[in-house]
């Protein structure tokens, strides 16, 4: 991957330097996704990207299209389709850091409050500050909360970072709200000498009601998804196919049995592993 992105940047490197201005947000979107990339070599990468598929797809299809069309025509269909398919790209490259960023927000939020409630125990017992990071940075069932921790540990001991200017830039580079705050807290109350602990107890006791907010509102959309699931996807189901053999009874010759099979065997499946998704997807736990 690294020799693909360094190929991409040698080709493109100039170009991306003079479109960077008109993709500036991607910036802060690849620091709080943590890919290691500047925006040039991801602006190179998208271009190289989108540069070798437009290619392909052109030889391709124009190959495809030339059974059924005459060559001109079957070469506009190609560039047009080629264009439309490589635009496509481009708005997945540009997208696609924001949306690791949103993920990335979502798994802190989870274990956010647990991960608070372990620091405040910790700084009870007067440990220092960079001791709390580490320890939980050890922690990998706190997840993305671990590797923001394990950031900071990093910056302080590998890059001679004071604490402080490491939480800081943490703070900056966080996609988390959440994450944001505390952090941007802790470093006030280290620079004031006031009580971490203290300061801990309150988040964790902020972050929890939130998170107790959101299981109740979670048992509710949950309560409300199953009521949907059984009344219209079950129950409609059953109807259905009870309603379609009577009628095939009625009237010789309509073939029914194939739309049953379809409902049966493939409809309700895929249905049942979208409600699935949904559910997890709107899970506040993990």
């Amino acid at each position: 991957m690294i020799d693909y992105v360094n190929t991409a940047y040698r080709f493109f490197g100039s170009i991306s330097k003079t479109i960077r201005p008109y993709f500036m947000d991607i910036k802060n979107d690849l620091q709080r996704a943590s890919m290691s990339y500047t925006l040039e070599e991801y602006i190179s990468t998208a271009i190289f990207t989108m540069s070798i598929t437009f290619f392909i797809e052109c030889v391709l299809l124009a190959f495809i299209f030339g059974f059924f069309f005459n060559p001109i025509i079957a070469m506009f269909l190609a560039l047009t389709l080629s264009t439309t398919i490589s635009g496509l790209l481009l708005f997945l490259f540009y997208t696609y850091p924001a949306a690791i960023a949103r993920g990335k927000e979502g798994r802190i939020k989870k274990v956010l409050p647990f991960s608070v409630s372990f620091m405040a125990t910790m700084a009870s017992a007067k440990l220092s500050p960079i001791i709390l990071f580490k320890n939980i940075a050890k922690f990998k069932e706190y997840g993305e909360v671990s590797e923001e921790a394990k950031g900071i540990t990093k910056d302080v001991e590998m890059f001679g970072m004071t604490l402080m200017s490491a939480i800081r830039r943490r703070a900056k580079r966080t996609p988390s709200k959440d994450m944001r705050e505390l952090l941007w807290g802790i470093n006030s109350v280290l620079a004031s000498g006031s009580d971490l602990m203290v300061y801990l107890k309150g988040k964790c006791e902020e972050f929890m009601n939130d998170y107790r907010r959101r299981i109740r509102k979670y048992s509710q959309d949950l309560s409300l998804i199953v009521e949907i699931y059984l009344t219209l996807i079950i129950t409609g189901s059953i109807f259905f196919i009870v309603m379609s053999s009577i009628i095939s009874a009625i009237t010789p010759g309509l073939e029914t049995v194939w739309i049953q099979t379809f409902i049966v065997f493939l409809l309700l499946p895929v249905v049942s592993i979208a409600f699935i998704i949904l559910i997890r997807g709107i899970s506040p736990t993990e």
